[in-house]
């Protein structure tokens, strides 16, 4: 365990809100080769990582939640179709939360944190960064680099109307039947189906016909996004770099090569391949909310242009 106590890492942090972009932005980084990133595999053998590398049993391990997903069918996520496996590429807040610990980086899990980066530096066997997402971190980005001064930051950013509406059909989807591949990694989620009055009230707040839980999303996708308006200048520019989710989309090549040059790293992937383009409908109650919403988050809609 000295030796891993001893290993240094060098993080980079994929923040925006949630349903912004983050996990095929991940997935886009991640494809180069180019990091260490958190996996599947890491979340659900976490207190066995170092062991497993030791003893050569990463594979089996791995082997064993591919049989798992596929005698459960899951092929990909529910809630957008990207593709799983034992390697799909993990959200730290989950080495947190199963923990019931904040799902943010803070002084009480800094230590977690900071054990999970070195295992899987260790394990890695290399000196690649580490590439990590978690958009509950997005309004926390100045505590993380007064505790890690080496962290760099990749920005994404969308329009609000779309992300509300992308959490919104997110929370119908994982209410409207069981998500397997959700429970594998979150007990809480878990433990919702497993209590009927808890499972009805749940539902009743993010689902209903003008679910009340659709103000809890604003108000929080409102105080991101200020906390980024209002902090983003005490950021050095070469500690981060923001794209915008239309733009990748539509100029993914060009988008990947800026965050690449940023980071001082190159890839010959051509990214068009994981972009998968389609029309998101404003769900009825963001389009009954739409001018309650811009008022509230005007300053953003303005700084990147959003309609």
């Amino acid at each position: 365990m000295d030796k891993v106590q001893n290993t240094s890492f060098k993080p980079i942090f994929i923040l925006g809100l949630h349903r912004s972009g983050t996990t095929v932005l991940y997935r886009m980084l991640n494809e180069t080769g180019n990091f260490n990133f958190l996996s599947l595999y890491h979340v659900l053998n976490f207190d066995k990582l170092i062991y497993n590398h030791i003893n050569d049993l990463e594979m089996k391990e791995k082997q064993k939640i591919n049989n798992l997903l596929k005698e459960k069918g899951i092929v990909n996520r529910k809630t957008d179709n990207i593709e799983v496996s034992s390697d799909y590429e993990h959200e730290y807040c989950y080495i947190f939360s199963e923990r019931n610990l904040s799902s943010k980086i803070n002084n009480n899990n800094k230590e977690l944190f900071e054990t999970m980066c070195k295992k899987i530096q260790f394990i890695s066997e290399n000196n690649k960064p580490l590439l990590l997402k978690n958009p509950h971190d997005y309004p926390n980005f100045l505590l993380i680099k007064k505790l890690y001064p080496n962290a760099k930051f990749v920005f994404i950013h969308r329009n609000p109307l779309e992300v509300i509406s992308s959490i919104m059909r997110l929370w119908t989807t994982r209410f409207k039947s069981k998500d397997e591949f959700l429970t594998l990694y979150s007990k809480q989620y878990d433990l919702v189906y497993k209590n009927p009055i808890l499972l009805f009230s749940t539902k009743f707040y993010y689902t209903a016909k003008f679910p009340p839980g659709i103000f809890e999303v604003i108000w929080r996708s409102k105080n991101a996004t200020s906390y980024f308006l209002k902090n983003i200048n005490n950021l050095s520019k070469d500690d981060y770099i923001s794209i915008e989710y239309g733009n990748l989309c539509e100029e993914p090549d060009e988008n990947m090569k800026k965050i690449l040059d940023f980071l001082g790293l190159r890839t010959n992937i051509k990214f068009g391949k994981y972009i998968k383009p389609r029309k998101l409908k404003l769900i009825p109650e963001v389009i009954f909310l739409r001018k309650f919403i811009y008022k509230r988050m005007k300053s953003y809609f303005e700084y990147f242009g959003y309609h």
